[in-house]
């Protein structure tokens, strides 16, 4: 039986572990072809979305360097032909307050948080307007509305974030491209443990409605739903998949 994105492309950038890794296995369980870009090697990837069947190309790429995504955005094109679905999955988070982030750091993580989507998003626009049912899915996060005092940069670049989901939906709509967001709680992903502590896992949990901490997949199913047909009509929107912990 076809899945909902048998016949599409997708470009997941930081697609090599954790939530990014998920979501192209998911998509690819969905029918689509899978681009990864990503700093590190995405073997592991590979062989997730290989036992789906579906095509698969990787690249190791900063994706907050415009000459390196547009080369990469030129050689999957080279591989797989147009590409459909552009999910900006690659994030840093550093936890620190402003009396103790550099402005290194600060400007580290709206490059990679936020140049990056607009570098990805905008090497992959003569793709997505030729497909014909383009999407651009952001992934953020609801620590925005319930920001937690540490993370002062990575609180301030999903911010960011939301507003170019919300701009790029307007000013792309004309060409049948969607743009949204799902934005995510603290995810138990292997970076989260090794950064943060139980503690703060529990935490988070007790906030929340749903009272269990959120994997990868939760954040997966809410992706590939935006990346489908089923969501043609949905633009400009953020999807907080939080568990309940602001229930906006």
């Amino acid at each position: 039986m076809a899945g909902r994105l048998t016949g599409r492309t997708a470009v997941v950038t930081g697609g090599s572990a954790g939530i990014g890794q998920e979501i192209a296995r998911r998509l690819a369980s969905e029918g689509a072809d899978i681009a990864v870009a990503d700093i590190d090697p995405a073997d592991e990837t590979r062989e997730l979305v290989a036992e789906t069947g579906r095509r698969f190309f990787s690249d190791e790429v900063d994706i907050s360097n415009e000459d390196a995504i547009n080369g990469f955005a030129a050689r999957v094109r080279s591989e797989f032909g147009t590409a459909d679905i552009l999910v900006n999955n690659a994030a840093v988070a550093l936890l620190a307050d402003i009396d103790h982030v550099t402005y290194d750091d600060w400007r580290r993580t709206f490059a990679v948080n936020v140049d990056g989507p607009f570098l990805a998003s905008r090497a992959f626009l003569p793709d997505l307007k030729e497909s014909g049912s383009g999407r651009i899915i952001n992934i953020t996060s609801s620590s925005y509305w319930t920001p937690p005092p540490p993370f002062v940069s990575y609180v301030s670049a999903k911010g960011a974030l939301n507003g170019l989901t919300s701009v790029l939906a307007a000013n792309l709509a004309a060409h049948d491209i969607t743009v949204n967001g799902v934005a995510a709680s603290l995810v138990r992903t292997a970076a989260a443990v090794e950064k943060t502590s139980e503690s703060f896992f529990e935490q988070t949990v007790r906030i929340q409605n749903i009272k269990r901490v959120q994997m990868p997949a939760d954040v997966s199913g809410a992706v590939a739903f935006l990346a489908s047909d089923d969501a043609a009509f949905i633009t400009g929107q953020i999807i907080v998949a939080d568990g309940g912990s602001t229930r906006r």
